[in-house]
């Protein structure tokens, strides 16, 4: 009897194991086909958000990436997909014509990227997400919002700025060089052993004997085949004090094939701050009549620069330029100054012209002066502009100007 009992209670508990075990494979099953249609979503996002960036739309790309960013890492796209998802916000950005709007969204993109690289600042998207963040914040503290100047303050700090708007010769680098910073630039791109077992060994011929080590740094910004040496054997070079340097930047700034070397030697000469110096960029910006990337870092030394010419240079430029793009930049470093004067300067520039990418340019110079003179000068260009686009344009400027002038004239157009 207390065998058959036996037998019963493991028949029981066999059967209930049984179901259990076979409810657990099933379980299992149903969480395996739940995670296999998670991975296909995932998937199909990711082919999607490829597509749609190939193909320039940039709103199916937003939310396409923001599905798989939203899956927090849990697939192997994440840092990827908010790589992507700050660059499409950031072209997205580009296509508005709303100004307010084109912020936002460009703000919005750094925001996305400083997940990245505050989530997986090891993965191999952070670097990428440095470089357009830097680029990004560059537009954004040109357009007047200085909160991202840190960005490219790190930057330059970090080393990530090398190949963004030509690399050194783009990024405004201004600090006072050290050896230190001269080691940290050669280290901003990982070299070859045997080209920077040659940059260790000029480094240290220009500490020990700087006449022996001057000549070998000509030849090789003269003749060196390989673009990389050639570039920090020019750095080096930039850095002494020697006389005979300015004829070789300047010598380089026009008849060098490469166009990021010769914006490079632009670049140092600017940082020279000597009469000589900006004698030979002067000269130079005279003959880059077709070379509007050379133009543009040639207006920012001249910014840069406290000389009384190079000043007169940039309105010369602002008033008279054949290249609207140069106008444009000149217009731009025009609006980091203040008085008057410069707004008399920005009032006849958009007095003069038809272009309309030229005056929206103005107006943002004179909205930046921030003096009740700029406001009514904005006020008086709105009262006679025609052309409806530049007037909301001016209406935007004023309204984040918080004048009164600005108020009393804002209710007047509601009055209306």
């Amino acid at each position: 009897m207390k065998t058959m009992k036996t037998i019963f209670v493991i028949l029981a508990f066999g059967l209930i194991f049984g179901n259990m075990a076979s409810a657990q494979v099933k379980d299992a099953d149903k969480t395996k086909e739940t995670i296999d249609r998670a991975k296909e979503q995932i998937q199909l996002a990711y082919d999607q958000a490829k597509k749609a960036i190939s193909l320039k739309d940039w709103k199916t790309a937003i939310e396409a990436c923001r599905k798989i960013a939203a899956e927090n890492g849990k697939s192997g796209y994440y840092g990827e997909s908010l790589y992507w998802l700050g660059y499409s916000m950031d072209r997205f950005a580009n296509s508005l014509e709303d100004m307010k709007l084109q912020f936002k969204n460009k703000e919005m993109a750094i925001e996305e990227l400083n997940v990245l690289l505050q989530k997986m600042p090891e993965s191999t998207w952070a670097r990428d997400a440095k470089l357009l963040r830097l680029e990004i914040a560059e537009g954004l503290a040109n357009k007047g919002l200085s909160g991202y100047q840190k960005y490219i303050d790190e930057s330059l700090a970090g080393g990530v700025a090398e190949g963004v708007s030509g690399g050194v010769a783009g990024s405004g680098w201004n600090q006072k060089k050290t050896d230190a910073d001269t080691k940290l630039y050669w280290n901003q791109k990982k070299t070859d052993p045997d080209t920077e077992l040659k940059l260790v060994a000029l480094d240290a011929l220009m500490q020990m004997d700087r006449e022996k080590a001057f000549p070998i740094l000509e030849k090789m910004v003269r003749e060196e085949q390989k673009p990389e040496l050639k570039e920090k054997a020019l750095f080096v070079l930039s850095q002494s004090r020697d006389p005979k340097v300015v004829p070789i930047l300047a010598e380089l700034a026009t008849k060098d094939p490469s166009d990021k070397i010769r914006q490079t030697a632009v670049f140092w000469l600017g940082q020279r701050h000597d009469d000589e110096s900006l004698a030979a960029l002067l000269k130079i910006y005279d003959a880059a009549a077709a070379d509007s990337k050379l133009k543009e870092n040639l207006i920012m030394g001249f910014a840069q620069s406290k000389n009384e010419k190079a000043g007169a240079k940039i309105i010369e430029i602002a008033k008279n330029d054949k290249d609207p793009i140069a106008r444009e930049r000149a217009v731009f470093w025009l609006s980091q100054r203040k008085g008057d004067e410069v707004l008399a300067v920005l009032l006849d520039v958009y007095s003069q012209t038809d272009n309309a990418k030229l005056k929206q340019q103005v107006i943002f110079s004179i909205a930046q002066n921030k003096s009740p003179k700029a406001v009514q000068t904005l006020i008086d260009i709105a009262r006679k502009e025609k052309d409806f686009e530049m007037k909301k344009q001016i209406v935007f400027w004023l309204g984040q100007s918080k004048s009164e002038e600005a108020i009393k004239f804002l209710k007047e157009i509601l009055d209306k």
